[in-house]
């Protein structure tokens, strides 16, 4: 262990004299944040991904179709994206994440809606998406209200056309009656509708702290930490390329005939690059709040996030140079793991955007949890919900930095002995 201090305090003072690479690592975030949020908006702005949905409808009536037909109507075509299945295939789609919400219309949908009773919809959600599908219950529990308003309000007219639907034919008479009707209904309730008497004024009271919070995401909040992913990887391997240069140069060798064991040099790296990554992310974390206003909610979480995403950054990139064998190799392998592995993870383009099969692959990378866990702790997620994350990446963390204590030993010493 004291081997280990005495390394942790060289590297330290090493990188300290030298910081170039590692700050510059560090302000290319903010850089490209500032870039980002000129582009795609002020920090109030956002822009919502489409959402698949798959709809059920067991009724085939008129009401049911045109009741699906308005979830899909004018702005609303823009923002969902509705798709006819039957209730297996579309329960097996929504257990792949091929969707974000399921839609069921019972099959006595029309029928009971015409005769004035209550039809209760199933609205199943996708468990592994936070937002989507509680922008569908809201956009459905709206159009299920207006819907109800509606027939209530014009209760009588359509008892009336309910009548007239059943003859085989219709007179002029009894059509201009009915267009009266509703003609005068309408007049009637417009002063109250249009624009309407009630408006509706926002705000998030917390139980903690009785005062308006703001728990939106802005631009720059999602950028930011996504951004920041990709270059902690870059600093964690600015740390490590010592290992290649101190064996290429002869430093390795001298330091296996002193009491030094390599297993202590090894270790010593990936933790000094995980306490510099932790630095580098608190600093821009403490910078995203003084330049762009970013809430990044509760600090206990965010510091635990910090420290468990570092571990689970050093033992990654410590489990990578146990499979290269000089400093040029590192350099353009782990560039390129690191470029794929941020772009899949949501670093260079949001993963909602991304197709169900590729969301899959995008599950596999440190960037994508890492971001979760950051927008989780943004919007006021409890430190349970966070809590599974984080111990995966300890967990995974840790078991990748002792199968490198393995295989880079055996790295280094084929190196060492050449």
């Amino acid at each position: 262990m004291t081997h280990i201090i005495h390394l942790l305090r060289k590297d330290f003072k090493r990188k300290w004299r030298n910081p170039v690479v590692i700050i510059g690592f560090m302000l290319i975030p903010l850089v490209f944040t500032v870039i980002f949020g000129m582009v795609f908006g002020s920090s109030d702005e956002q822009t919502l991904p489409r959402i698949t949905v798959l709809a059920v409808d067991n009724d085939q009536s008129l009401l049911s179709g045109l009741f699906l037909r308005a979830l899909t109507q004018g702005d609303l075509s823009n923002l969902i994206e509705m798709t006819n299945v039957d209730e297996e295939e579309g329960r097996k789609q929504l257990d792949k994440g091929k969707a974000s919400a399921l839609l069921i219309l019972p099959k006595d949908f029309g029928s009971r809606i015409w005769d004035g009773q209550s039809a209760e919809i199933l609205l199943i959600k996708n468990p592994s998406e936070q937002f989507l599908p509680q922008i569908v219950q809201e956009i459905t529990d709206t159009a299920s209200l207006l819907l109800s308003s509606l027939f209530s309000v014009f209760s009588d007219e359509i008892s009336t056309l309910r009548g007239l639907a059943v003859k085989a034919e219709l007179d002029n008479e009894e059509i201009a009656s009915i267009s009266v009707q509703i003609k005068d209904r309408i007049e009637g309730i417009s002063k109250y509708v249009f624009p309407p008497v009630i408006s509706l004024k926002e705000k998030t009271v917390t139980k903690d702290r009785e005062r308006e919070t703001d728990r939106s995401l802005s631009i720059h909040g999602y950028i930011l930490p996504a951004i920041a992913l990709l270059f902690l990887l870059f600093v964690c391997n600015a740390v490590f390329e010592d290992i290649l240069r101190e064996k290429e140069s002869g430093t390795l060798l001298r330091m296996t005939v002193s009491p030094l064991k390599l297993n202590e040099f090894i270790w010593s790296k990936m933790i000094i690059s995980a306490v510099i990554g932790m630095i580098c992310t608190l600093v821009l974390v403490l910078l995203g709040k003084l330049l762009f206003s970013i809430d990044w909610g509760n600090f206990v979480t965010l510091f635990l996030i910090v420290i468990c995403l570092n571990i689970l950054i050093a033992g990654f990139i410590a489990f990578l140079y146990s499979f290269v064998k000089t400093e040029r190799q590192a350099g353009a392998t782990l560039s390129t793991v690191i470029l794929i592995m941020s772009m899949l993870g949501g670093s260079m383009i949001p993963v909602q955007n991304f197709p169900p099969f590729l969301l899959n692959f995008s599950k596999l990378t440190i960037n994508y949890w890492g971001i979760q866990a950051f927008l989780k702790n943004m919007l006021g997620d409890p430190l349970h919900e966070i809590g599974p994350i984080l111990v995966v990446m300890v967990i995974a963390g840790l078991i990748l930095a002792s199968a490198s204590t393995y295989f880079l030993n055996k790295n280094l010493k084929k190196g060492i002995t050449r």
